[in-house]
């Protein structure tokens, strides 16, 4: 029987023991403190807050350069407009988002996995969980879960399959994962499958430099996803080639998402990928060391960084 829950972070609070129910989906109308409670173990909890950092990278290519201090009043608002976005699209895309994953995308899946050095009874994170792929590969080789995903639906199609694979050490939470807090050293694994390219540049770094905080020394964070930059070296060049290739075969229809996908890749729509050696960039920034990145299949790679054990 699964005795997982699932809070409403952005903005309201949830009591411990509002956060379990036998249907899992536990939503909440916001209040006025904007915090949330919810436990991989009996001591694990999370909260959230609003802490955007302020400038986008300003070189996707060799990584970012962003100042500390208080977000400007547009970061803050870019921030909220992705955040809607993402809830509405991925809302209505989770009934069917399972049938539509091909095989570079459960590749790139297992990869992930491969690179997590698993243990029974760890404490781990899975950033934008989506239906749970990553989540419940955790939760079977003996981790304690929480996943966390902007969308309800997806969460609670994830909280469907772990009830189907009896599994019970996952725990859902519904939060933006931009406005997502954790308390200090609290948990020892953190990953994320094909979520953070659909972040703000400025919101990738803080995500990074938090997951460090959030970490007990010796933890480890992996991402794995889309990454790839403007078009300046040789492998975007080859990638954005092989893509419109593929595109162009399939006649008008092809044309068409050709020219829809120029359009946010240029402008940064939705999808805003940055390379491996950004990534790598930001994870040594924050503080990671035993940082390394692995491409697995066109333009998805796995970069994977370790806290220092104390």
């Amino acid at each position: 029987m699964l005795h997982s829950g699932i809070g409403q972070l952005d903005g309201a609070r949830v009591p411990p023991d509002q956060a379990r129910g036998s249907c899992g989906l536990q939503v909440l109308e916001p209040s006025a403190t904007a915090t949330a409670t919810a436990t991989a173990t009996a001591t694990a909890t999370a909260k959230t807050r609003r802490t955007d950092t302020v400038n986008p990278l300003t070189d996707a290519e060799s990584g970012p350069d962003v100042p500390s201090g208080s977000p400007s009043w547009w970061s803050r608002f870019s921030t909220g407009v992705a955040i809607r976005t993402q809830r509405r699209m991925w809302g209505e895309r989770a009934a069917s988002w399972d049938r539509h994953n091909d095989a570079g995308m459960v590749k790139v899946a297992a990869a992930a996995i491969e690179s997590c050095d698993l243990r029974p009874g760890m404490d781990s994170v899975d950033l934008g969980c989506g239906t749970g792929r990553l989540a419940l590969a955790l939760a079977e080789a003996g981790a304690n879960v929480i996943g966390v995903d902007v969308s309800p639906s997806m969460i609670q199609q994830m909280e469907v399959l772990a009830k189907e694979k009896q599994i019970d050490s996952v725990r859902g939470m519904v939060s933006p994962v931009e406005r997502l807090d954790l308390p200090d050293e609290s948990v020892d694994l953190i990953v994320t499958n094909y979520a953070f390219h659909h972040l703000l540049d400025a919101d990738k770094e803080k995500v990074v430099r938090s997951a460090y905080r959030w970490l007990r020394p010796g933890g480890q964070l992996v991402v794995a996803d889309m990454m790839l930059g403007r078009g300046t070296t040789s492998r975007d060049r080859e990638i954005i080639a092989g893509k419109v290739r593929v595109m162009a075969r399939k006649g008008l229809p092809g044309y068409w998402r050709i020219a829809k996908n120029a359009g946010r890749y240029l402008f940064r729509v939705h999808e805003r990928p940055i390379t491996p050696e950004a990534w790598m960039k930001l994870f040594e920034k924050a503080g990671f060391g035993d940082v390394d990145s692995t491409v697995v299949v066109n333009e998805a790679a796995v970069v994977k960084g370790v806290k220092a054990a104390a």
